[in-house]
């Protein structure tokens, strides 16, 4: 019986070629969609969940001065841990993790490589298996590596007990304990090697030790927790929150709690206060367009199945006429209807398979279809059948109801399965057009960013850390002026672009003792403000020398949303105290953007402390770019020799904030384009069954003297008012989830009416474009060819 469903399914497809075409391709076209924004969905959904104690890791956060102004941090006091571990029995394992940066030596190959300080527990409590040797990091001198970096320095052999030397402060032997295996791509925790953390708090951050009582308002380390079984995340808080206001010192009302560390990747951006958000945003944005791109196929293959089986009334008469029972017709469809979606299911897993690298590319992923596994094959299979009989579902429950039709009965089914494809048709036309809004209000914000007055200068600005040049700056300033094309050097503590240290240790004349304000610090040399080319709106920019009578006062500037947040009308002259530094106000700058456009801009500080500076920033003249790349990489390696020339131009740097953004654009974009093709290609299918049901309509239409663009009009109307409808729902839709995203950036672009009339202008051409072939070609038919049966 099943044999015999298939030769007949076989044999009505060769009949509809064109129907049975573009049904497929159609599909097809969808499920490709679906299935790269399902694996890029999947994917960042798994990070960090392959952690055995997945369910009990957690990320250690401080919420400082919650009376205040409330600032979420991801560190806690490092001196606090060997207390929590102590007093807090709730708390299994506590690590603390700090970012490492070495140079690796080994014979004349030297790298820069990326790894962390961690706690013994550390391995213990995330799952990264080991390749070999010890997973113990406690010894000095000791190391465990990344099988990466294993490969990279000793080639086709052990690297247990083998030795490599590593360039820090000063250069030292090391003998690597362990070797890792392959860190995940999905882990949010990357790293090529592992230090031991206490070694490193007693060498070089002594004053995070306990013995310094103001250590435990210093919030400075990653900490991780994994929680005893059975243990209530509030009653952890609560229990860790105690623990920090009996040791801190501050005068702030701070606070510590835990987070999910597998949920930590998604919801990083904690500055909603009360809510939290990040990449999650992304996630749902792309889970809503997958859906809705397959809702959109769907519709589309509904449709034109339902008009491919419309036609079919004689055959089901006739079936019925010999025996057949309902159930056997209904059968019949859906068999059908569920072999094209498994044709097209097929033909998508060939296309993925081969754009796959791109995609890849473009996302910056490494994804492979899981082949092996038995449950996605299933799923496979079970997609097709579940999405072939729910196209199937309707038309074989509509025309198998038929008997031998009266004509009144054929009448009323053309009737109610008109009305179900017009509906239809309006629905994937809406969510087409609120597609189309959504991609240009996307680009225009990149666009946005991309064009923004930052109020600081980011081209042609290169960057690099000092390393061993620290203490030799204005020598090493003074080589790098020499060369050709270089206009200014600057040191700084920290990234402009990037200051986000919230911290209250500012003090001024007048300031009210409940003033809890929070002030992004930042320590420069002297030439900062002409370096990055920040505006002064009162008073001056720092000088080199001190005015009489200042020697014992550091240079301030302050930017006007600091003078706000002080309430000083006239700053200049005014002493401040930062972190128990004197100094003086010189200057007022122009408020510039110091972090993210999603951010507002905040109180500023910029401190002239060129001692506490730890990167360069050399601004190039536009046409000295790349010859001044080598004298500035042969001025470096006079002063520094153990680390190499690693170096970027900020401007870089901003746009790679910002890739995420990019790539969610060219996605919104990419998929934009195939549910538009995809609602085109049902309504070029429509426009050319329906030109078949009315050719000796146009026949007649011609022989009494109908022209070609009365015939136009005619054949296209029906066909407009339904995307008119389309776009005056889909437009209101478009601009409520527009608003909703531009808000989650503090500054972007007006949305104004250009991109919903630059919608609904292209859903009409697309609309026209896709029917007017199959009109033309029917108004341009002979009467002759048609009329000739009658």
């Amino acid at each position: 019986m099943i044999k015999n469903y298939i030769k007949v399914s076989l044999r009505f497809f060769l009949r509809q070629k064109l129907f049975t075409t573009i049904n497929i391709f159609g599909l097809t076209f969808g499920l490709v969609c679906f299935i790269f924004m399902a694996v890029w969905v999947w994917d960042e959904y798994s990070f960090d969940r392959f952690h055995k104690n997945e369910d009990s890791l957690y990320q250690l956060f401080a919420e400082r001065d919650r009376a205040g102004e409330s600032v979420i941090v991801p560190y806690a006091p490092s001196s606090l841990v060997s207390i929590i571990e102590r007093e807090v029995p709730e708390v299994d394992k506590i690590a603390r993790v700090f970012p490492a940066h070495a140079v690796f030596a080994k014979a004349e190959d030297t790298f820069l490589e990326k790894g962390i300080y961690a706690d013994p527990s550390f391995l213990q409590m995330f799952s990264f298996p080991l390749k070999e040797g010890s997973i113990t990091i406690k010894e000095p001198g000791s190391v465990i590596i990344s099988a990466e970096t294993a490969e990279k320095y000793f080639p086709g052999q052990s690297a247990i007990g083998q030795y490599v030397d590593l360039v820090q402060n000063n250069r030292q032997q090391y003998k690597v304990t362990g070797v890792l295996e392959k860190i995940p791509h999905q882990s949010s925790l990357h790293f090529d090697f592992i230090l031991p953390y206490q070694h490193f708090e007693d060498t070089q951050r002594p004053w995070w030790k306990s013995s310094n009582k103001y250590s435990f308002s210093n919030y400075n380390v990653q900490v991780f927790i994994q929680a005893k079984p059975g243990v209530v995340a509030s009653t952890l808080d609560e229990k860790l929150t105690t623990v920090l206001k009996h040791h801190s010192v501050a005068d702030t009302d701070d606070a510590l709690f835990t987070y999910p560390f597998a949920d930590v990747y998604l919801y990083d951006d904690f500055s909603g206060m009360g809510s939290t958000s990040g990449k999650i945003l992304y996630v749902r944005l792309i889970s809503v367009v997958a859906i809705v791109v397959l809702l959109i196929a769907c519709i589309n293959f509904i449709n034109l199945y339902t008009v491919m089986a419309s036609k079919r009334n004689k055959e089901v008469a006739l079936r019925k006429a010999v025996g057949a029972q309902r159930k056997q017709v209904i059968v019949q469809f859906l068999t059908e209807s569920v072999l094209i979606a498994v044709a097209s299911m097929f033909l998508a897993i060939t296309l993925v398979e081969m754009l796959m690298p791109f995609f890849n590319a473009l996302t910056g992923k490494h994804i492979a279809l899981p082949y092996s596994s038995s449950g996605f094959l299933l799923l496979l299979i079970a997609a097709s059948i579940f999405i072939g009989s729910l196209a199937g579902i309707y038309p074989a429950l509509q025309f198998s109801s038929f008997g031998l039709l009266p004509s009144k009965q054929k009448l009323n089914a053309k009737a109610g399965v008109t009305g179900l494809r017009k509906v239809l048709v309006v629905f994937q036309f809406s969510l087409s057009v609120a597609f189309i809004v959504f991609s240009i209000v996307v680009f225009n914000q990149i666009r946005f960013i991309g064009h923004s007055d930052l109020g600081i200068q980011t081209r042609n600005i290169l960057r690099h850390e000092l390393h061993g040049i620290r203490g030799k700056q204005e020598a090493y300033k003074e080589e790098l002026l020499r060369i050709p094309g270089i206009q200014s050097v600057s040191f700084t503590e920290q990234d402009p672009l990037n200051t986000a240290n919230k911290n209250n240790g500012i003090s001024w004349p007048g300031k009210p003792e409940d003033d809890k304000s929070f002030f992004n610090v930042i320590q420069v040399s002297e030439d900062f403000i002409e370096t990055f080319g920040i505006d002064i709106s009162e008073g001056r920019a720092f000088t080199f020398k001190n005015r009489s009578g200042q020697l014992a006062l550091k240079q301030i500037i302050i930017n006007e949303q600091a003078a706000n947040a002080m309430n000083l009308s006239d700053p200049i002259g005014m002493e401040l105290t930062v972190w128990g530094n004197k100094g003086i106000v010189v200057g007022v700058a122009k408020n510039y953007h110091h972090q993210p456009l999603s951010r507002q801009i905040e109180p500023v500080v910029i401190l002239c402390n060129p001692e506490e500076t730890w990167n360069a920033y050399i601004s190039i003249e536009p046409d000295h770019v790349n010859t001044a790349l080598q004298d500035i990489a042969v001025a470096y390696q006079k002063y520094e020799d153990q680390h190499p020339f690693d170096y970027s131009f900020i401007e870089q740097d901003y746009e790679t904030h910002y890739a995420g953004l990019t790539t969610i654009g060219w996605l919104s974009a990419i998929f934009t384009a195939a549910a538009i093709f995809i609602s085109s290609l049902g309504l070029f299918g429509l426009s050319a069954f329906l030109m078949q049901q009315r050719s000796k309509e146009t026949g007649i239409r011609k022989v009494l003297g109908a022209d070609m663009a009365g015939l136009l009009f005619l054949f296209s109307r029906d066909f407009l008012k339904l995307v008119l409808i389309a776009i005056s729902i889909g437009l209101p839709l478009a601009w409520f989830y527009a608003k909703s995203w531009l808000s989650d950036y503090a500054y972007h672009f007006e949305l104004g009416l250009l991109p919903f009339v630059s919608a609904g202008v292209c859903a009409i051409v697309i609309a026209l474009a896709s029917v007017i072939f199959n009109t033309l070609r029917a108004a341009m038919t002979n009467p002759v060819h048609t009329l000739k049966e009658e």
